[in-house]
């Protein structure tokens, strides 16, 4: 083979790389467009219903039913990007944008939400509700969720989400088995 031929065919293997990463784009485009849809779904469901000050508070999001979790995640995913998101995370770049995939992320701020809930109202939390909200409730948990090994860390902020699945059992035997042989 000439140098030319292995020009060529460096050239056909970086086009075939070329054609992988634009139908990999292409796939996660896809990919977008699926997750605005079930979010805008989520968000329609039910609209946020004020609680009665003399009802009980709200059961943990994780202790509901599979209806009644639906309509607390759309209500959840209403403070989240109503509020939470542009008063207090921002631009923040380890922010994932699906967070809602993220179970850790689903129960911490709804946790946030409720404690919310709770000491904003000033005249059953005192004076100092509000404050207590962000120093022992919203600075931690944000703090975890764009810590550098917070449940968003594998993704790409901004840009995109990344879900992050446990490998089977059998191919974390296979890899811990090419470790061993190869160490």
């Amino acid at each position: 083979m000439t140098s030319t031929d292995e020009r060529t065919a460096t050239g056909d293997a970086l086009a075939e790389r070329v054609t992988h990463l634009q139908n990999a784009m292409h796939k996660l485009g896809a990919d977008v467009i699926r997750l605005q849809t079930q979010l805008a779904d989520v968000a329609a469901a039910r609209p946020e219903e004020e609680p009665d000050p003399g009802e009980a508070p709200a059961p943990f999001i994780f202790n509901m039913s599979r209806e009644a979790y639906k309509a607390e995640l759309a209500a959840l995913v209403r403070w989240v990007d109503g509020f939470l998101v542009p008063v207090y995370v921002g631009d923040a770049a380890a922010w994932c944008p699906a967070w809602w995939e993220h179970h850790e992320a689903v129960g911490r701020l709804h946790a946030l939400r409720l404690a919310y809930t709770e000491l904003a109202d000033t005249a059953s939390a005192g004076a100092s509700g509000p404050a207590r909200w962000h120093a022992e409730h919203l600075d931690p948990l944000l703090a975890r969720l764009l810590a550098d090994d917070g449940p968003f860390s594998g993704c790409l902020g901004g840009a995109g989400h990344v879900e992050r699945r446990r490998p089977a059992p059998r191919a974390a035997a296979l890899q811990a088995d090419q470790v061993r042989d190869e160490g």
